[in-house]
C-alpha cells in the first residue's frame, strides 16, 4: 500500500467523520439560526463530495496515472467544493444580495473552468489536455482569490457593524472570523501547488487536513455560543437596496432625478445635524424608563431593538450616543451592565458570577471577566473579595 493511497484514504475517512460531526452538532444547539444552519449544510455537502471524490482516487488511482490527469479531476472537483465551502462562511456574514452576488460570480468562473476543459479536451480527445490544464489553473486561482477577497471585506464590515450596533460576546465570532480567514488563505494558497505536484501534496495534504479540522470546530463553536443577529443583517440589506431603488427611480425623468438629488442633500446634511437640547432630554429620559423596566437583562439587545423599544430612531441614537455621551452604543450598555452587577455584587454577596452575568444580560461569562478586568483591573472575584475586605 503506498503512500499516495495511505494520503487519500486518510482523506476520505477525514471528510465522513467530519461530515458527521457536523450533521450530529445540528442536534445540540440552543436557537435555529437560519444563516448559520444553512451554511453547516453546505459544509456537509461540500465534504461528502469531497469524501466521494477521494474514493473514487483511490478506487480509479486517477492520480496515479499522472499529475496532470490528476490536476485536472481535481480542478472539476476541489472548485465547486471550495466555492461552496466558501458560500458557506460568507453565507453566516453577509446579507442576501451580497450572498447571491457572490454566487453569480462563483458560477460563473466554473463554467469558464469546465469551457476550458471541454475545449481541451475536445483537442486532446482525452483527460490529458496539455496546456489547457493551466488555463484551467488560471481560472482556479482566480476563483480563489475573488472567494478569499470577498470573505474578508465582509467579515470586517459585519465585525464593525457588530460592534457598533450589538453587545452580545463577539469572541467566538472572532475566533471563526480568524480560522475562515486561515483556512480559505490556505486552501487559495496552497491547493494550486499540491494539484500539481504529488511531492508537494504529502506536505501540504496533512497540513490542509488540520487547518480544515480547526476551522470545523471553530464553525460548531459559533454556533453553540454565538447569539443570532439576523435583524441586523436584514437592516442592513434594506440599505443596500435603497441605493439600486434610488437609481431605478432617477432614470425615470430629469424632475425625478433633481428631486432624488436634492432629497440625497437633504437626507446627508440631516445626518450631520446635530441633535437639539429638548431632543437630547427626550432620548435621556426614554432610555432611563428603558433601563428601570430593566431592558438591559435582554442578552440579545441591540441597536434596533432599543430604538423600537424607546421609539427614537437608530440614526438619532447613534448621534445621542456620540454627541451626549461621547461615546457607542455597546460601550454605554456595557457600562450600565457593569455599574448593575457591581450593585448586585454588594446586596447580595452570595450569588455566583454566572447568575450575576445573566441577572445583568451579559450574554456570557466572559464578558463580564473582560469588562472588570478592563474597568477594575481585576476579575470579579477578585473585587468581591476586595469589597469584602473593605467592609
Amino acid at each position: 500500500m503506498d503512500k499516495l493511497y495511505l494520503l487519500q484514504f486518510a482523506c476520505f475517512v477525514f471528510m465522513l467523520m467530519s461530515a458527521g460531526y457536523l450533521g450530529l452538532s445540528s442536534l445540540h444547539v440552543h436557537w435555529r439560526n437560519r444563516r448559520f444552519e444553512r451554511s453547516r449544510w453546505m459544509l456537509f455537502l461540500a465534504l461528502l463530495v469531497l469524501g466521494a471524490h477521494y474514493l473514487l482516487q483511490m478506487a480509479m488511482k486517477i492520480r496515479v496515472a499522472g499529475d496532470d490527469l490528476g490536476a485536472v479531476v481535481n480542478m472539476l472537483v476541489y472548485t465547486p467544493c471550495f466555492m461552496l465551502i466558501s458560500k458557506a462562511i460568507y453565507n453566516v456574514e453577509a446579507t442576501q444580495l451580497f450572498s447571491r452576488r457572490m454566487t453569480v460570480v462563483c458560477s460563473a468562473i466554473y463554467l469558464i473552468i469546465l469551457a476550458v476543459f471541454g475545449i481541451g479536451y475536445w483537442r486532446a480527445g482525452s483527460f490529458h489536455i496539455g496546456l489547457w490544464l493551466y488555463v484551467m489553473l488560471f481560472f482556479y486561482v482566480i476563483g480563489n482569490v475573488y472567494c478569499v477577497g470577498v470573505i474578508q471585506r465582509e467579515m470586517l464590515r459585519r465585525r464593525r457593524m457588530l460592534e457598533t450596533m450589538a453587545v452580545s460576546d463577539i469572541m467566538p465570532y472572532v475566533r471563526y472570523s480568524r480560522a475562515s480567514v486561515f483556512i480559505v488563505c490556505v486552501s487559495a494558497l496552497a491547493i494550486p501547488a499540491a494539484i500539481l505536484s504529488t511531492t508537494l501534496l504529502y506536505i501540504i495534504g496533512p497540513l490542509g487536513l488540520l487547518a480544515f479540522l480547526f476551522f470545523i470546530v471553530n464553525f460548531i463553536s459559533l454556533g453553540n455560543s454565538y447569539v443570532p443577529t439576523d435583524e441586523l443583517l436584514d437592516s442592513e440589506e434594506e440599505k443596500d437596496a435603497e441605493p439600486e431603488a434610488v437609481a431605478v427611480a432617477v432614470e425615470q425623468t430629469p424632475t425625478v432625478a433633481m428631486e432624488q438629488t436634492v432629497a440625497g442633500e437633504a437626507i446627508a446634511d440631516d445626518r450631520h445635524a446635530m441633535l437639539s437640547a429638548e431632543r437630547c432630554t427626550l432620548i435621556q429620559q426614554r432610555l432611563d424608563d428603558w433601563c428601570a423596566n430593566m431592558g438591559y437583562k435582554d442578552s440579545a439587545a441591540n441597536l434596533l431593538t432599543l430604538s423600537r423599544s424607546v421609539g427614537i430612531s437608530k440614526r438619532d441614537l447613534t448621534q445621542y450616543f456620540d454627541q451626549c455621551q461621547h461615546s457607542t452604543f455597546r460601550v454605554w450598555l456595557s457600562g450600565i451592565r457593569f455599574q448593575v452587577a457591581k450593585d448586585m455584587m454588594r446586596e447580595y454577596p452570595d450569588y455566583s458570577n454566572d447568575a450575576i452575568s445573566a441577572e445583568c444580560g451579559f450574554s456570557a461569562r466572559t464578558q463580564l471577566y473582560r469588562i472588570f478586568k478592563a474597568k477594575e483591573g481585576c476579575t470579579p472575584t477578585a473585587w468581591r473579595d476586595g469589597l469584602s475586605k473593605r467592609q
